[in-house]
């Protein structure tokens, strides 16, 4: 029965940071459409916005238990401890959309230092920094909500803020 109630209990936390974080890719890409829109270009992200929301639920859950995601909370200020995991987490997620932009790189030349010369010369990092920048701001949101509930008690911010007074 312990092993049925952990499993519940991380499904749980996890499905809600998840749920979250397909919130902000789902306003991200619907931002993105209709940009794209005024060029007449279709773009369908559905499928891409659920599968980024279960990786980056997962990672942020898992990272949120290691140093660098737990490093500052006891002896800096809520704000300074949430824009450092911002930092670290946005910093991680630029590796991986760079790690991404490489292998598929890779799988068009077969070779590795090709690939990595082809996303540098040939990559738009305009784009890539807007990904990340929009991807940093649901971190802050995601680490400043959790900081407070922290901070006033577990599940009182939700309380708070899903509850009639």
């Amino acid at each position: 029965m312990e092993m049925l109630s952990r499993v519940k209990h991380e499904a749980k936390e996890v499905g809600l940071v998840t749920l979250y974080f397909f919130f902000c890719f789902g306003i991200i890409l619907i931002l993105k459409k209709l940009m794209l829109a005024s060029y007449e270009i279709e773009f369908y992200a559905l499928s891409s916005a659920v599968v980024s929301a279960l990786i980056v639920g997962k990672v942020v859950v898992v990272l949120d238990t290691t140093r660098a995601g737990t490093k500052l909370d006891a002896s800096h200020s809520l704000g300074v401890a949430a824009l450092y995991k911002t930092m670290v987490y946005s910093g991680f997620t630029f590796l991986v959309l760079s790690a991404e932009k490489i292998f598929h790189a890779y799988r068009e030349s077969h070779t590795m230092g090709e690939a990595i010369m082809n996303v540098w010369t040939h990559h738009d990092r305009n784009i890539m920094l807007a990904k990340v920048i929009c991807i940093g701001v649901a971190f802050m949101g995601y680490h400043l909500y959790r900081g407070i509930d922290r901070r006033l008690g577990k599940g009182t911010l939700k309380r708070i803020i899903f509850n009639a007074p």
